[in-house]
């Protein structure tokens, strides 16, 4: 985007005509919420009645859960829910992996099992809470993008039209995207050759309730879902049926597979939903074309197993969410958008190359040689640590976006790159305990809320620690340019004499511990700047004030005047 962004017809402060949301599944309603809570203006719309009352995904991973409780409903999914902490897998009837979670470095180390609709209805009331309403049976049908503004005709139910003009719209509207389409946007990729049978029932026999179960077979394969009230979401590849399209599957179809696959005497009963489905694999090649932007499954689809699309899709929005709201209310130019794309492409193509080895080697047992399946088991015995790493990939917590163009960190001259503590793109980790105002607590209830955060860190040893008075001038320089698009932190050590609340310019806490200041690798003066959505975007040793400036001119659009 060139000098046209801020040449046209729409108004770019706080008054500014709404964002266009298309889609209110999960993807485009974290998007409105998180928005709305930054203080953009947007509007989301909707071609269905209401939220579609189907288990479509139902794992919502760790690094979702600390989105969604950054959001403030984190306790409602997981009082719903019911907690994944494990899985086992067999081939051939034995036992070849089993892993739980809870080493994990999360807050919630755990999945949380709840039906996607169940999951869209809590992001749909806090929505309504923030002012916004989803309005429903409102189909987009044509956008015209002139490099200024979007037009958009929407369609409501009753037939009748109304043309919007607003300065961006975001495509969260599924695999079959109008946006996408509207724009000619490519979706290349393949279909999984396999049919699968998908169903939400109860089952009987002896399992771990909070665990996944993979049953690798002769017949096929058969994933078990632990879902909330006890019970559980089947699925299992099928033959194509012969003539063409089946009928829709019932009880007696997940009957026949659970006596082929899994243990002797497992029965199925009380059916809510069961359907056939294929798998595809595709990604489009752009998530931006001018002022249009794609999110979700409108930019991405893949094998189900692992249950990465919802969570996926959240995290799209919630990259995205910040970098409008800056842009909408000229509190950043235009070019920062391009980073949206930069860092989630990446991450797209991971989860479907990683999903499709998932699914391609459960698929396969069927017609794997002794041989191979020797090496299959011997493959999926990893030593605990890579057990872990694993298990930190599923749920997300290892998302990394350190090639961003709106990343990066800054070192003294002459001295080697950073050790410890999370890089420049890393996700912040939780820290704790640290005292605020006389209440202890963690370094993620710190972060929470729709700004950046810079945190500075003294130091543990007092021969390499920053003077406070460097901190609080670098502290005032802050809040004077950049005012509350960026709150500053002053975290103190153990030993530093100081008042545990703000000077005006920072807030203090105390690290009383030092836990924060070891996992920052803060031994001398440190600093790190936090996006609003939980991952470093600058940081320095010693805290540089030339370096923050620098990375903060490629962000923000200093306030007039200062």
């Amino acid at each position: 985007m060139g000098s046209s962004d801020t040449h046209s017809g729409i108004r770019s402060g706080t008054d500014a005509a709404p964002i266009l949301v298309v889609g209110a599944g999960s993807t485009g309603l974290t998007l409105a919420c998180a928005l709305a809570r930054h203080g953009a203006p947007v509007r989301i719309v909707d071609r269905l009645p209401g939220i579609a009352p189907f288990a479509r995904a139902t794992g919502v991973h760790s690094r979702s859960l600390e989105v969604l409780q950054d959001l403030g409903i984190a306790d409602r999914i997981v009082a719903q829910s019911a907690p994944i902490c494990g899985a086992k897998q067999f081939a051939g009837g034995e036992l070849i992996l089993h892993y739980r979670t809870d080493g994990l470095d999360s807050p919630f180390p755990f999945a949380a099992s709840l039906e996607q609709w169940k999951v869209e209805e809590a992001l749909e009331d806090l929505l309504g809470r923030l002012g916004v309403t989803v309005e429903r049976e409102t189909e987009l049908i044509a956008l015209e993008d002139d490099g200024g503004s979007v037009r958009a005709t929407l369609r409501q139910a009753d037939g009748a039209t109304e043309v919007v003009e607003t300065p961006w719209l975001v495509g969260c509207d599924g695999a079959h995207s109008a946006v996408r389409h509207l724009k000619g946007e490519h979706f290349p990729g393949e279909a999984d050759p396999h049919r699968y049978l998908v169903a939400d029932v109860v089952l009987d026999g002896d399992r771990t309730p909070d665990e996944v179960y993979v049953y690798l077979t002769d017949h096929g394969v058969l994933w078990l879902f632990p879902l909330p009230e006890g019970r559980t979401l089947l699925a299992a590849d099928v033959p194509e049926p012969h003539g063409g399209a089946a009928e829709a599957p019932g009880l007696g179809d997940v009957q026949v597979l659970l006596d082929e696959r899994a243990p002797g005497g497992v029965r199925a009963s009380d059916p809510r939903w069961l359907s056939w489905f294929h798998i595809h694999y595709r990604v489009t090649p752009h998530y931006r074309h001018g002022r249009t932007f794609l999110a979700g499954d409108a930019a991405h689809i893949h094998s189900p197993i692992g249950g990465q699309g919802m969570n996926t899709g959240i995290q799209d929005a919630y990259n995205l969410a910040w970098k409008l709201a800056l842009v909408v209310r000229s509190r950043a130019p235009a070019t920062l958008l391009d980073s949206y794309e930069a860092e989630r492409h990446a991450v797209a193509k991971d989860v479907l190359a990683t999903t499709k080895a998932m699914t391609d080697k459960a698929e396969n047992f069927v017609t794997m040689a002794p041989e191979q399946r020797a090496r299959l088991y011997r493959h999926v015995m990893l030593p605990e640590a890579d057990r872990l790493q694993m298990v930190r990939h599923t749920e997300e917590l290892d998302l990394d976006y350190r090639r961003s163009p709106v990343c990066g960190a800054s070192d003294a001259a002459g001295t080697p790159p950073l050790a410890g503590g999370p890089h420049a793109g890393a996700q912040v980790c939780d820290a704790h305990p640290l005292l605020l105002e006389g209440k202890t607590v963690t370094l993620f209830e710190l972060l929470r809320g729709p700004t950046h955060t810079l945190v500075l860190l003294p130091g543990l040893e007092p021969a390499r620690r920053c003077a406070l008075a460097e901190l609080d001038a670098l502290a005032a320089t802050v809040t004077r340019t950049y005012g509350d698009a960026i709150r500053v932190c002053i975290a103190l050590p153990p030993d530093v004499d100081g008042e545990d609340h703000g000077n005006g310019q920072a807030f203090r806490v105390r690290d009383i511990e030092g836990a924060l200041h070891r996992r920052y690798g803060a031994d001398a003066g440190r600093l790190y700047l936090v996006r609003p959505d939980g991952y470093v975007g600058f940081r320095s040793e010693p805290p540089s004030r030339e370096g923050l400036f620098r990375h903060l001119a490629r962000v923000f659009t200093p306030p007039a005047g200062s």
